[in-house]
């Protein structure tokens, strides 16, 4: 289309910035089929066919609408369809097509309404002894300002930091599952735990006793975590990584990550047999938290579905609360259900590492 609709549509998508425009294919304008080629063998991501004479056809209909209007009649015209054929390549992401569908609609909501103006303006004007002109007349009567919801001056969008360098320490502490399962199987196998078992201690205290010494190791590595998203990343140019205003709410949250993480690795080391089956099972079941659970894919972007999946991770629980703490210098109070849920999955596996222990000496 060489109308004011074409122009208008091209100008907005090439101001938009996201799109690269070709509007000519071997210095022709392309058919229907010859587009529908050109996405579809992947050469362009996206195609807009606009049929010519689109503005034509569109003032057409607005004038038979503005005319039947004023001449009272109750029946309404039949307008002359006007279809705009979009071509997609599958692969292309969503943000982009909708991105496009804005643009398009925008336009011509916007053409459609000067139309509209200008004829009614040209129909009063036969019958009116003053003329009057709708140039005046604006289209734009409401702005709408976007702005993130901010905290005493602190933005309440997650930057890049803010989000990976929590979702990097909870990965990294559910990773100790790994390292946990794997000696409990060793000294199982190697007949370590055997002779252990002969001294006056339960298995309880015999998990509770690994359970410390890991808890320790839990926390170093969210401390040296939290201090790279503090003090290395500014060194590459990111920002620095702001703590909250809470220090015990941060040592709860880490605390509660650990327990979950270690009652976890306690509950794979008893009911796996071999060091190769919780080493597996450990780093895939792990990788499959971290994902569902929003570290690597903020759960904000996530759909409906994926976002109600992701509530039973708990790396989930523990970012949810690392971000409270970061972004809304939320204290110990706040977080209080994300670490109840941590510390509840936890136990949980813990009970179910005493459970299998026993069944494994009654088959004994």
């Amino acid at each position: 289309d060489q109308g004011e609709l074409g122009e208008a549509i091209d100008k907005q998508i090439a101001a938009s910035s996201i799109f690269k425009i070709d509007r000519k294919i071997n210095e022709a304008i392309p058919t229907l089929e010859e587009l529908e080629q050109e996405v579809a063998s992947g050469n362009y991501t996206l195609g807009i066919y606009i049929p010519e004479n689109t503005t034509e056809s569109i003032r057409k209909n607005v004038a038979r609408y503005v005319l039947a209007a004023f001449s009272g009649t109750m029946e309404k015209p039949s307008p002359d369809m006007v279809n705009f054929v979009i071509f997609i390549d599958p692969t292309t992401k969503i943000s982009f097509y909708t991105a496009l569908m804005s643009t398009l609609k925008e336009r011509t909501q916007k053409i459609e309404f000067e139309y509209v103006l200008n004829e009614i303006s040209r129909q009063v004007n036969e019958f009116s002894p003053i003329p009057i002109s709708t140039d005046g007349f604006s289209t734009e009567q409401v702005h709408i300002d976007i702005r993130d919801a901010r905290l005493e001056g602190r933005d309440l969008n997650p930057n890049p930091v803010q989000h990976n360098v929590p979702s990097w320490t909870l990965f990294a502490v559910f990773f100790i599952v790994i390292s946990l399962s794997g000696s409990i199987i060793r000294e199982r196998q190697d007949g370590s735990f055997s002779r252990m078992m002969t001294m006056p201690c339960s298995y309880t205290e015999y998990l509770l006793s690994k359970a410390v010494v890991f808890t320790i190791i839990s926390l170093i590595q969210c401390v040296l975590m939290l201090l790279i998203g503090v003090y290395l990343l500014p060194l590459f140019g990111m920002e620095s990584l702001n703590l909250g205003t809470s220090p015990a709410a941060l040592i709860l949250l880490a605390l509660s990550a650990a327990v979950a993480a270690i009652g976890y690795g306690i509950a794979i080391g008893n009911i796996a047999n071999t060091i190769h089956q919780s080493a597996i099972f450990g780093a895939i079941s792990v990788v499959i938290m971290a994902a569902i659970g929003g570290a690597w894919i903020p759960t904000s972007i996530m759909t409906e579905p994926m976002r109600s999946l992701s509530r039973i991770s708990p790396i989930y629980w523990g970012l949810s609360g690392f971000m409270d703490v970061f972004m809304l210098n939320a204290g110990v109070k706040a977080v209080l259900k994300e670490c109840g849920v941590m510390l509840l999955f936890g136990l949980v596996c813990f009970a179910v590492a005493v459970m299998f222990n026993y069944r494994r000496r009654l088959d004994v």
